[in-house]
């Protein structure tokens, strides 16, 4: 299409020279044509040669696969069983008879042992592998090669690969998480002091032994294998259209991005696929995913990964400044060594361990102060509502009753005074036995001038003197007619009542045409007073005890919140006085708190910056020296001569 292009051009432009300068006609259009069908046969001769060359490959592997056969014998061992397969390798149970113990057989897939290079390469790379003893690396026995198809001899583990335990849980605890990252680093420093390099840090190629304690990584060499075959096939296949390159190897989700670029790799990436390890066990997911390689390569490059939610509080910012530093896009941002991040891991596993820091015995928890004031304000405050609002109430309800006693008593005077003015005892027993129904009305008794009970509810009263109450029990007193006073007397318990009751007494005089003709003494319960006084006090006792609680909780709730934050401000604070400039703090929050956790960032940023410069300086500082050479004896030159010696940093 280029070509097409460019010489429609050429014709326009030689027409119009033709045409201004009577010059010769440009090559007919014929001649572009011929021309546009050779550049595409050849074209589509390379695109059918391309397609046919994939088919065949795809077309023996497929033959391969239904051809073989498992074999009985590798070398010295027997194959007992298959145990595995992955994309390059079968995994078989067998026994070696020489050292009488079982062990697992991987042997290389037939269509890759055909290809020498990456035979060879496997083989050398498992042979290196070899060397590595480490507890939580899979211990190679023996490489070999039979009928041209190589093998490697390991242990025999039992156990479940990581890949197998997230798929099931989605996602571990803190304190697991950990633990294995921490193995994981053990072993890759231990690799990388070999200088071995895995490449592929990923779930599938971690065991995890039945012990549920032990982690062990596995494939130690197959990486390097696949990379060599990568490369000879990128020489084979795209020399004649485009330059050479290294080629990307790796799981992409767990690839570095020098790893994707195809850069020269260093052991600085197997921390970068731990960090996506690690992210992967914390979340459930790795940090980048996408449904093409193309925008999963592109988030890997460009992106920042999302924020890591850790659930434990305890090492929130610490877990999250970690995964921070092994993402770096650039690998001189990341841990320099798996020593260095060994060293933090397992500074983070004995916090998350240990018990909870104390604190000096002058630094009063915030937590606690918070809502002791809190619990106390509210509790003082409606201590005195509720004895006030109980005050007020015990009035009215006293009031009311003494009232309603009063009102009855001289209901009961105005029926019975006819009756006493014609010494009718009969009218008098029936009125009295009528008023008697109230249930609140205890005792009824009418006395005449003489200070004789000549009625009453109580017939053994009847014929005997009447004695009046002591003053010092009158509660209250009250106007009735002419001038005449009503009183209310309180009755107090006696002893020998295994329940008391709460009564009262009305005396009160009886007149008729403005004569008085004795008096009427009631005695009136008040229990339902009382009782409805209790019901109040037991219910603003309740809400009393319920506003508290939820008071002092979400006070609590609240004061844990605020010392979690200036927690960790103070952690962020003593790693930044250790050396630990790159800690920052991550916040969703939008409130004052989160303006402060945005400027501990700034901060951290900018001493950040600040050491980044001033180690720039310090190494263009010792790019130039002078060197002073001193005038030798024998010399004939009597200064001293300075020279400025260039030195290129690596």
């Amino acid at each position: 299409m280029p070509n097409e292009v460019d010489n429609s051009k050429s014709q326009k432009h030689s027409r119009i020279q033709s045409i201004k300068t009577a010059q010769p006609p440009a090559p007919s259009l014929n001649q572009n044509k011929n021309q546009n069908q050779s550049q595409n046969s050849k074209r589509n001769s390379f695109t059918k040669k391309q397609s046919e060359h994939l088919q065949a490959n795809a077309n023996r592997k497929q033959s391969q696969k239904k051809e073989f056969v498992k074999p009985r014998i590798l070398g010295r061992y027997r194959i007992l069983e298959e145990v595995g397969r992955g994309s390059t390798a079968f995994v078989y149970r067998a026994f070696d008879p020489q050292l009488d113990r079982f062990l697992a057989i991987k042997m290389l897939r037939p269509h890759l042992a055909q290809n020498k290079s990456f035979r060879e390469a496997f083989v050398r790379e498992s042979r290196l592998a070899a060397q590595l003893s480490h507890p939580n690396i899979v211990t190679i026995y023996d490489v070999g090669i039979t009928d041209e198809i190589p093998y490697i001899a390991m242990e025999m583990l039992e156990g479940v690969t990581l890949e197998k335990i997230l798929k099931s849980k989605h996602k571990l605890d803190l304190k697991t998480a950990l633990n294995i990252s921490g193995q994981m680093t053990l072993a890759l420093d231990y690799a990388h002091q070999q200088g071995l390099v895995h490449k592929d840090i990923k779930p599938a190629n971690i065991l995890i032994l039945r012990d549920k304690k032990t982690a062990k990584l596995t494939d130690f060499g197959i990486a390097q294998a696949i990379d060599n075959l990568n490369h000879e096939r990128d020489e084979a296949f795209n020399n004649q259209r485009k330059p050479k390159r290294n080629k990307v190897i790796g799981t992409p989700e767990y690839m570095s991005p020098e790893q994707v670029m195809g850069h020269a790799l260093d052991h600085r990436t197997d921390l970068y696929s731990m960090g996506v390890l690690i992210y992967r066990m914390l979340s459930g997911m790795p940090p980048f995913v996408a449904d093409e390689l193309s925008h999963l390569f592109k988030q890997i490059l460009k992106n920042k990964p999302p924020e890591l939610v850790v659930e434990d509080e305890r090492l929130k910012d610490e877990m999250k400044d970690l995964i921070r530093k092994l993402l770096q896009k650039n690998p001189e941002r990341r841990y320099q060594s798996a020593t260095l991040l060994l060293s933090d891991i397992r500074k983070l596993t004995f916090q998350l361990e240990s018990k909870v820091e104390k604190k000096s015995n002058n630094v009063r928890s915030l937590t606690m102060t918070w809502t002791l004031i809190m619990s106390s304000l509210v509790f003082v405050s409606m201590l005195i509502g509720s004895i006030v609002v109980y005050w007020m109430q015990y009035k009215a309800l006293t009031s009311s009753t003494y009232d309603h006693a009063s009102s009855i008593a001289r209901m009961i005077a105005f029926q019975s005074g006819d009756s006493i003015l014609l010494s009718d005892q009969l009218g008098l027993q029936v009125i009295i036995k009528d008023n008697a129904t109230n249930q609140q009305l205890k005792q009824i008794i009418i006395i005449n001038k003489s200070n004789q009970i000549i009625a009453s509810s109580r017939d053994e009263l009847l014929g005997q003197q009447f004695n009046k109450p002591n003053k010092q029990f009158i509660v209250k007193t009250y106007s009735v007619l002419n001038s005449a006073i009503g009183t209310v007397f309180d009755i107090p318990n006696d002893d020998k009542i295994d329940k008391p009751v709460n009564l009262f007494s009305v005396l009160q005089p009886i007149h008729f045409s403005g004569k008085e003709l004795g008096q009427i003494y009631v005695t009136y319960s008040a229990e339902p007073m009382y009782k409805s006084l209790r019901t109040t006090l037991i219910t603003m006792a309740l809400v009393m005890l319920v506003t508290l609680i939820v008071v002092a909780t979400a006070t609590l709730l609240l004061a844990r919140k605020t010392s979690r934050d200036f927690d960790r401000i103070n952690k962020g604070l003593k790693r930044l006085s250790n050396g630990q400039i790159d800690v920052r703090i991550m916040s969703e929050r939008n409130d004052e708190v989160s303006e402060v956790f945005e400027s501990f960032n700034q901060l951290g940023h900018y001493l950040e910056e600040f050491f980044e410069r001033d180690l720039k300086r310090e190494k263009s500082s010792t790019q130039q020296f002078e060197i002073i050479k001193v005038k030798a004896s024998s010399a004939s030159i009597d200064n001293d001569e300075t020279v400025e010696v260039s030195i290129e940093s690596n």
